[in-house]
């Protein structure tokens, strides 16, 4: 069989993995975690078990393994083993998980290679199948995905796993309750030739210009005030948009629903514009609207959960640098249109860092491995309630918002997001903190005096140095 050797709790989560893995593919394992052999009272049978039953010993190499006694120990009566029996090739194979340098390395591993699991688990896997098939290693009919799943469901089915009952997920859309039924043309003349014809940057509703033809939601006397008396609106057409969706009409769909998103992202971002909300320019030219710091390094607001209870949360907060100063984060969001199954605003969260509370980085690379470090453990939760937290700050409570795109043409938002229906639903497994939680009230039946807090989740310091983070980050 293969022997998997880790150190317990620190490296589960991987061991676990790499044993079911083994295991859906047929290759007899060995692990204290899954016991896919059934039955064995492991501690008492490991040494026996490395000595006259295993053909590769699977050592699991990290900082935590390469300094615990119990891995150490199970790796030298590995390594007698193998010094023993000279017919076993490449009996011990280190798999190196994490950023334990080499030069590190326990000294008894320091002669042999060990496979990178590091940067991926996958291509890890790859190489370690690879060597098993090289070593024709065998396989066993009590192992495979049937074998593994009756595992799984055994060992999990009460807390966690797919269940047949319908449950409800809040998606990231808004839906465009109302817009505009038309667009209009209207072309453009200067009194005096002085080339193109540019008034974007001027005008008071969404709009842009196609040619010499400027398109928007706005009526020409709305419009026209704006444009100052060098340019003239010489001809207005206005065009039903469901009609030129569907192919009926002058202009083309494909150009007409190109035309329909420009407007209603234009609309969106002059909006949001006007809330106070500051601009930051991504990578992908599209633009992020975030909080900035206000009178508290904190900016806490409170809205209504989706329990229906009433909560908050910061969309801006920050980290404690080595020399004291601050590192802050800033919630923002983006918006795009999507024009089907129905007109909507689909939002995407993001982060923005900056030194002071307000001037975002001008360092995206910087600001890519900060944001990664500062929100590593930020879970679905967090993320939603942060949005809806959001929503709720942008419309002051109100289910909907108008954004004018006109004098007397909106587009309105339901600030409530999609909610989807599943006809299944999925039961999350509990967190660390929880299952610590519930061990401690099994085992401890007064555990009136357990302190919750004793348990939280672990989270490294903040204030690492960025090329301390890069490799990390990489990866």
């Amino acid at each position: 069989m293969l022997f998997v050797s880790h150190a317990n709790p620190e490296d589960n989560e991987f061991t676990r993995w790499l044993a079911l893995q083994l295991g859906k593919d047929g290759y007899p394992v060995w692990c204290d975690l899954t016991q896919l052999l059934g039955g064995e009272n492991f501690w008492k049978d490991a040494e026996t078990a490395i000595r006259t039953r295993t053909l590769k010993f699977l050592y699991v190499l990290s900082r935590t393994s390469n300094e615990k006694d119990g891995p150490r120990q199970e790796l030298q009566i590995a390594l007698n083993v193998a010094k023993k029996d000279k017919t076993l090739s490449d009996f011990v194979v280190p798999l190196h998980i994490d950023d334990l340098p080499h030069s590190d390395t326990n000294v008894l591993l320091t002669s042999l290679n060990a496979i990178p699991f590091e940067k991926s688990w996958a291509k890890g896997y790859q190489q370690l199948i690879e060597l098993l098939e090289r070593e024709n290693v065998s396989k066993s009919a009590s192992f495979g995905p049937i074998a593994v799943s009756s595992w799984w469901r055994a060992q999990f089915s009460a807390e966690r796993g797919v269940q047949k009952t319908p449950d409800k997920y809040l998606s990231n859309w808004l839906r465009i309750t109302s817009s505009p039924k038309q667009f209009f043309l209207h072309t453009l003349v200067r009194a005096t030739p002085k080339g193109a014809v540019e008034p974007e940057h001027r005008l008071p509703y969404a709009g842009f210009m196609d040619n010499i033809d400027l398109v928007t939601f706005a009526s020409a006397e709305d419009m026209q005030p704006a444009l100052g008396s060098s340019v003239s609106i010489v001809e207005s057409n206005s065009f039903d948009i469901s009609d030129l969706l569907a192919g009926k009409g002058p202009i083309d769909a494909k150009k007409a629903r190109y035309f329909l998103a420009r407007l209603l992202r234009d609309c969106w971002e002059r909006w949001i514009a006007s809330t106070g909300l500051s601009m930051y320019t991504l990578s992908s030219k599209s633009n992020c609207y975030f909080f900035k710091k206000g009178a508290e390094p904190n900016f806490e607001i409170p809205f209504t959960g989706v329990d229906g209870n009433k909560t908050y949360r910061a969309v801006v907060g920050y980290a404690s640098n080595a020399d004291g100063s601050k590192r802050y984060w800033h919630f923002g969001v983006r918006a795009r249109p999507v024009m089907a199954p129905f007109l909507a605003y689909m939002l995407t969260s993001h982060v923005i860092i900056s030194d002071n509370g307000s001037t975002p980085w001008d360092d995206p690379d910087k600001m890519h491995r900060a944001r990664r470090r500062m929100c590593k453990m930020w879970f679905n939760p967090e993320w939603r309630d942060r949005l809806l937290a959001t929503l709720h700050w942008l419309s002051q409570g109100a289910k909907s918002v108008r954004i004018p795109a006109g004098s007397e043409a909106f587009v309105e938002v339901s600030t409530e997001p999609v909610q989807l229906e599943s006809q299944v639903s999925y039961t999350d497994p509990p967190t660390k903190k929880e299952r610590m939680l519930i061990t401690a009230a099994v085992t401890e039946p007064d555990s009136s005096h357990v302190d919750p807090d004793a348990y939280e989740e672990d989270e490294e310091d903040e204030h690492e140095d960025d090329e301390d983070l890069k490799d990390e980050d990489e990866q």
